[in-house]
């Protein structure tokens, strides 16, 4: 078979296998969408999402605001409502007569098609999950450029389709996938960054250069702060010199153009200054907070940088699959230094600005899974390139044989699973009520159990984990 048969076979079973996991993963998503949430001032509303019964409703002020933002750009608008705030969105602000947003637009943009498709076919009974479904799409899709760098980073396919599944379903993106927050299209669209970035590496052609600077550019447009992103891209760019061209360079700029107009033609619409956004005028000052003040001193901020990672919403508590990154870097950076190092130097930055940022005085340290900084869903970016590396440990395990590392994996990925299914369904009574709600099975079930429960429950997390191992200790005595 010649070598364009090959590759024409190989980007064929290349495309089922991402439209199976993609159309897996969809699928889950869905069937596992309940609600046992509550909105202040509505009463809780439990069971199915998508059960003709359910009544539509959100759960947090900025999801309200990027629905009420998909609803005003179907209407041809920028602004939220006339004279007053809209219910239940406390982030939003007056500006003149109109409410305007203080999240960026791009989400709203994006989630518009859907949001479309069923104000067209008259089902205004089904808007806040149309718009629900666009995200499970878009997490969906993100699942598969995750594969698909993967494959770049020359791991196998094996590799490359855990590193779906486990992006979708051991991470935030499983919990956050039908939340209509900004973090997974923001994720999606850093994806589609270093895709095209690391296609130009091995293609050195105009077309890949300008489509990632293009999507980095709508990146830093759907979040403003992944501006802080763009010295390590140029730096991987010149480090690995595969920018030799003036055309190349002209490619560059050319691709982040469109999104600086429109963030430029946005900001002049909503604020009538076009470098001046609408969160600046509530918060019109950053700084990082290294130290904080207390009745008890002055003390470092440890709750922050600690908490973005360990407390009951960090990352390394809700999916301890991630852990296994630490396990896998240094094989990862031998064989891919310059792609390791763009990637951890992504995850550090985002971690210490997420961790210590106040925006105008607005943190709270009050305990250490609350303030603006500290919410599981501010680090999606770094639980999504962490688990790329995380991925990479069931090779070296089937490699190894290690039976123990087989069954601390298997028990790791579990509980990933398990505390993000919980924290999807609950995920209010986690973010906003940990504190004050008394629970000790948040973590791996949304409801309180009684010790009968958590026992059956804990024994069936031990037999399953033991599945992998026994495969292991198996295939070791057959060879």
């Amino acid at each position: 078979m010649g070598s364009f048969a090959k590759k024409t076979m190989r980007r064929i079973l290349g495309a089922k296998s991402s439209l199976l996991i993609f159309v897996v993963i969809f699928a889950v998503f869905l069937l596992s969408s309940f609600d046992v949430c509550w909105f202040p001032g509505e009463a809780a509303d439990k069971g199915f999402v998508f059960a003709s019964n359910w009544t539509e409703h959100l759960h947090s002020s900025e999801e309200f605001t990027v629905y009420y933002q998909t609803a005003a750009f179907y209407e041809g608008r920028n602004w939220l409502t006339e004279s007053t705030l809209p219910v239940y969105s406390v982030d939003s602000i007056m500006i003149g007569n109109h409410s305007y947003a203080l999240a960026e637009p791009v989400t709203a943009a994006l989630l518009l098609p859907f949001y479309a498709f069923s104000r067209i076919f008259s089902a205004t009974d089904f808007l806040v999950r149309s718009v629900m479904i666009g995200m499970i799409f878009y997490t969906c899709l993100s699942a598969i450029l995750a594969r698909k760098i993967s494959l770049q980073l020359n791991q196998g396919p094996i590799t490359a389709n855990l590193t779906a599944l486990l992006f979708a379903f051991t991470t935030m993106a499983f919990s956050y996938s039908r939340l209509l927050y900004p973090q997974p299209i923001v994720t999606l669209l850093m994806l589609f960054t270093i895709v095209f970035l690391l296609s130009y590496k091995d293609h050195p052609n105009s077309k890949n250069l300008f489509l990632s600077a293009l999507f980095f550019g709508l990146t830093v447009f759907s979040f403003n702060a992944f501006i802080i992103t763009a010295p390590f891209f140029l730096c991987y760019l010149f480090k690995t010199g595969i920018i030799k061209k003036g055309r190349d360079l002209y490619s560059l700029v050319l691709g982040v153009f469109p999104s600086l107009i429109l963030f430029l033609v946005w900001n002049l619409s909503v604020t009538g200054n076009p470098i001046l956004t609408a969160r600046q005028l509530v918060h019109s000052s950053i700084s990082f907070q290294i130290l904080y003040t207390t009745t008890n001193g002055t003390w470092l901020n440890i709750e922050g940088l600690m908490g973005s990672l360990f407390s009951p919403i960090g990352i390394f508590f809700v999916s301890p699959i991630l852990l296994a990154a630490f396990a896998t870097y240094s094989s990862f950076k031998l064989n891919a230094k310059n792609e390791t190092m763009l990637f951890a130097s992504i995850i550090i930055v985002f971690w210490l600005f997420i961790s210590l940022i106040n925006l105008g005085g607005a943190a709270e340290r009050d305990f250490w899974v609350g303030g603006w900084a500290n919410i599981a869903r501010y680090m999606h970016v770094p639980s999504t390139l962490l688990v790329i590396f995380a991925s990479a440990i069931f090779a070296r395990t089937y490699q190894t044989r290690n039976i123990i590392a087989a069954f601390t994996v298997s028990l790791a990925t579990l509980i990933s699973f398990l505390a993000n299914l919980s924290y999807g369904i609950r995920h209010d009574f986690m973010v906003g009520l940990l504190k004050d709600f008394p629970s000790t099975s948040l973590i791996v079930w949304p409801y309180q159990m009684g010790s009968a429960e958590v026992g059956i429950l804990s024994l069936a997390i031990f037999l399953v984990s033991l599945a992998y191992p026994a495969y292991l200790f198996k295939d070791k005595h057959n060879n």
